[in-house]
């Protein structure tokens, strides 16, 4: 299960009224711009949901606490309203009711969340909300695909490649384990369902110096697989796949793989869960070419930007199923080898102008027409600590 209790809604909430009939959301469409309404409690993985979404044509409005207060200096912030709720994976009727204030404040079409916490928040209060969400999954989808080890599981039951895996309660047990022989080295440490590295440590050679210093559990440890780090993302929509894209970063470049097995597993995966929304796999590509899957995260994700560069918004792909518009077959996907370069990269070519191309450009413009949030996280100005 998740490490994140979750506690249930306190009977004096009661569901929403129906939702409006299609011809009144289109009504409201053609009227103005849709507006969302993003929660979370983060600032970067946020900022990215922001961006992409801005792009699908939504004005977001946010509410969030001091660990996003970041976002309010986002030009395309239409609205940033503090609240002292924590958007921890939890709910209860407080937060629902700050959140319905809002919707009737701001006249908000859809909520959306921009992290983890905050995701399995809004998918407990989806319920009792006076207006849409953004496609997830269900609360019991959302905990066994956020739990490296019950993903795991669902995995080896799918006959989908990955690592050997075990639980340990804590550290205790992890450092007995290692002191027996049990848990050799080269090998991967990482809690069961943070997110952006954090708490992840490969053990080469120190394991139990390295296993001394863990502070979270239980702990989860994985065979350590050589080769390179890569990752998929679909957009699903209620067991379908409708929108894909296998990437990988390296050399500060993104770019779309051409891995059919990959998108074969992620298809059943998908399938058996009946999932939606945007879930993102990481992954590690060894020397024979195999794809071992080591976890998924059921919420927007760090790269989205960047996707969405190479022709894949995935947030644009859930509002066109939320509209009831006809999706494509086969999935939304980017052409493979196409490629988008990273700031840092673009900035060492910058002595060569000819070298920039269309993405280059465009990747140019996403950072230059909002500079003050790409600033702040460059400097590391809000406190987490994330991995791109």
């Amino acid at each position: 299960m998740s490490d994140v209790a979750f506690r249930e809604v306190a009977p004096a909430a009661t569901p929403a009224p129906p939702v409006a009939e299609q011809q009144a959301r289109a009504a409201i469409i053609e009227a103005r711009p849709l507006r969302g309404l993003l929660v979370c409690g983060l600032f970067t993985l946020p900022y990215r949901a922001l961006r992409c979404f801005t792009a699908a044509g939504v004005t977001v409005h946010v509410l969030g606490n001091t660990g996003s207060d970041g976002l309010r200096r986002s030009r395309f912030c239409a609205r940033y309203t503090e609240t002292s709720h924590t958007f921890d994976g939890t709910c209860d009727d407080a937060m629902i009711a700050a959140v319905n204030e809002l919707i009737v404040r701001d006249d908000i079409d859809f909520v959306f969340a921009g992290d983890q916490p905050s995701t399995r928040s809004l998918i407990a209060m989806a319920p009792y909300l006076r207006t849409h969400c953004f496609p997830m999954p269900d609360l019991a989808t959302f905990d066994v695909l956020n739990d490296k080890a019950r993903f795991t599981a669902l995995c080896q039951t799918l006959g989908i490649l990955c690592p050997p895996t075990r639980v340990f309660g804590d550290r205790a047990e992890l450092l007995a384990s290692i002191a027996q022989g049990e848990t050799p080295p080269p090998a991967v440490i990482k809690p069961l369902s943070l997110d952006g590295n954090r708490g992840v440590s490969v053990v080469a050679t120190e394991a139990e110096a390295i296993a001394a210093t863990i502070d979270y559990q239980p702990v989860l440890l994985q065979r350590f697989i050589d080769g390179d780090d890569i990752g998929a993302t679909v957009f699903a929509d209620r067991g379908r796949v409708i929108g894909y894209i296998c990437h990988r970063l390296r050399r500060a470049t993104y770019s779309a793989l051409d891995l059919p097995v990959v998108l074969d597993a992620l298809t059943r995966i998908v399938a058996a869960t009946s999932a939606s929304g945007i879930l993102n796999f990481d992954m590690r590509l060894d020397p024979a070419g195999r794809a071992h899957f080591l976890e998924c995260n059921p919420r927007v994700f760090y790269k989205m930007p960047l996707s969405m560069l190479l022709g894949v918004n995935f947030p644009a792909l859930g509002l066109a199923v939320m509209a009831n518009i006809p999706t494509d077959e086969p999935p939304v996907a980017p052409k493979p080898g196409d490629a988008v370069r990273s700031i840092k990269a673009i900035l060492a070519a910058l002595p060569t102008p000819w070298r920039l191309g269309r993405r280059d450009v465009a990747m140019l413009g996403y950072v230059l027409s909002d500079p003050v949030p790409y600033i702040r996280e460059n400097l590391r100005l809000d406190w987490e600590d994330r991995s791109y």
